[in-house]
């Protein structure tokens, strides 16, 4: 988002803009080990994301609050963009983005839609340009609302007229991998100059089901799309000093907590 700087900034499913960090298992074994090796990583350490973690006023003697997605988008572009909107079901979750969004003092800039996102993201696509940017991030983005439409189509209907996006997907087993690999090829079309690139970071036991540790999701994914080289290219240097700084890594003190990385692109 720092490299794009877009006119506007959309989110699907925004949930909250803070997390208390408690030193949770799941804690540890995510923003926690980052922050445990960190001096390991200039990348990550001198990237806009962990400047922003670092300089708040809770944190200067460690990490102790994470920032939602909500709050990294408001902080990065808050100076740039002119249009802000977040959907959520939990109308919650809105009332404590608008409370964020006051101590920075940019309210008028911001649209709050506490209603399905799916056909909510849809219904905006008219108005939408290629100096948008859309954030689509649900867990299931292949299961289809009342009107049989997913997350999926609405972020490939969004991606053929041009609008900037990304949209992340969980899954914690090699079976609901595939499920989502067969919802792309489902979209496919190798005549169309419309291509999305795919990162992926899984655990290398991911094929080994494992029931007893909870990480939040085994494996997870991201389609990026109409984004300038500069976005596709730090997309997969970040990913791949993710990939460097768990080796050797453990998971929960139990299990290896090594990571592996994959890379794909398909036209829709």
């Amino acid at each position: 988002m720092a490299i794009e700087q877009p006119i506007s900034y959309i989110e699907t499913n925004s949930a909250s803009p803070e997390y208390q960090l408690t030193g949770s298992f799941e804690q540890q074994y995510g923003i926690l080990h980052i922050e445990k090796n960190i001096k390991n990583s200039q990348l990550i350490r001198q990237s806009v994301y962990w400047k922003i973690l670092s300089s708040l006023s809770e944190n200067k003697n460690g990490l102790s609050k994470y920032l939602g997605s909500p709050a990294l988008a408001l902080n990065i572009l808050k100076a740039s963009t002119n249009k802000f909107v977040f959907f959520d079901i939990e109308e919650m979750c809105l009332k404590q983005i608008a409370v964020f969004v006051k101590k920075l003092n940019i309210n008028s800039k911001i649209t709050y839609k506490n209603q399905d996102s799916v056909d909510g993201l849809i219904g905006m696509l008219e108005e939408l340009g290629t100096r948008d940017f859309i954030h689509v991030d649900p867990y299931f983005i292949h299961h289809t609302n009342a009107n049989e439409h997913s997350y999926f189509d609405a972020f490939c209907l969004a991606m053929r007229k041009g609008v900037m996006g990304m949209l992340w997907y969980g899954f914690n087993t090699i079976k609901e991998r595939e499920v989502l690999h067969n919802v792309f090829s489902s979209q496919t079309n190798t005549s169309s100059q419309t291509r999305l690139q795919g990162i992926e970071i899984a655990s290398i036991l991911l094929n080994k089901n494992i029931l007893d540790v909870n990480p939040g999701v085994l494996g997870c994914g991201i389609l990026i799309g109409n984004l300038s080289e500069d976005s596709r290219q730090s997309f997969k240097e970040m990913a791949q000093e993710v990939i460097n700084l768990y080796r050797d890594s453990t998971m929960f003190d139990k299990y290896p907590g090594e990571l592996k990385l994959k890379e794909f692109e398909i036209q829709i």
